[in-house]
């Protein structure tokens, strides 16, 4: 059964969050804060076993303090869900951006999503597999989120098809085969290991477009063309 923020609060003796509007700076801090504690619990945990009371520790605020942010513990997951995808969406958006052929847009939409999956493990752990966490309707929306996000790359596919630099039976196939070898990166990458996040993107590159019987020389350009943007920050083991 979810706590209420007044049961919270006369558990523990606490007094209501105070107004946090007169700081704003302090209170994204706060909530930043919160979101990390939440990303690092529902992660090594799970969600069902990750209380508020834990998070509100494991952040360093009072417990009810919570609620002025969130009103419950789904609230929480799915603002994390929903940050992920955006931010996920935006780099991917962005590398395409640099390209006009189908198949360099592709390479750099691979490259984007492996190295953002690198960084953030824990979060694309907690997106990936707390969906069946959700309730019916914030389940649907990140479906919703997850199937646009897909329909990137089958588009892509599909014109590299169309003007003959890839080849594939089934776009929709291959995007859900590539996507899944791709992200998976996020459970397997360790920093500490032999292989940079970087030369880990561009494997990845050369696996996708090889999938797709890329012409070598295609493949070359392509991975050539995402080492050009090595801006990938130190990654936190």
């Amino acid at each position: 059964m979810a706590e209420s923020s007044a049961e919270i609060a006369g558990d523990a003796g606490l007094a209501p969050p105070h107004d946090r509007r007169s700081s704003p700076r302090r209170g994204r801090e706060t909530r930043d804060e919160i979101d990390r504690a939440a990303v690092e619990l529902f992660a090594r945990l799970g969600y069902h076993a990750t209380s508020m009371r834990a998070i509100a520790a494991a952040a360093g605020v009072q417990p009810a303090a919570i609620y002025h942010w969130y009103p419950s513990k789904e609230a929480i997951l799915v603002r994390l869900q929903d940050d992920f995808m955006e931010r996920l969406t935006d780099r991917v958006r962005a590398g395409m951006a640099r390209h006009t052929r189908p198949a360099l847009r592709l390479a750099a939409a691979v490259r984007e999503h492996v190295v953002f999956h690198g960084i953030h493990r824990r979060e694309a752990f907690v997106t990936d597999s707390e969906i069946r966490a959700l309730t019916e309707g914030p389940r649907s929306a990140l479906i919703a989120q997850r199937d646009d996000y897909q329909a990137i790359f089958s588009e892509m596919i599909r014109d590299g098809i169309r003007d003959g630099s890839l080849r594939a039976t089934d776009a929709h196939v291959a995007t859900y085969a590539i996507l899944l070898q791709c992200t998976g990166v996020a459970l397997w990458f360790d920093p500490r290991g032999p292989l940079k996040l970087e030369q880990v993107a561009e494997l990845h590159v050369e696996l996708v477009l090889g999938s797709l019987q890329a012409p070598r020389e295609l493949m070359a350009e392509a991975i050539d063309s995402v080492s050009r943007h090595p801006d990938v920050p130190e990654v936190a083991s």
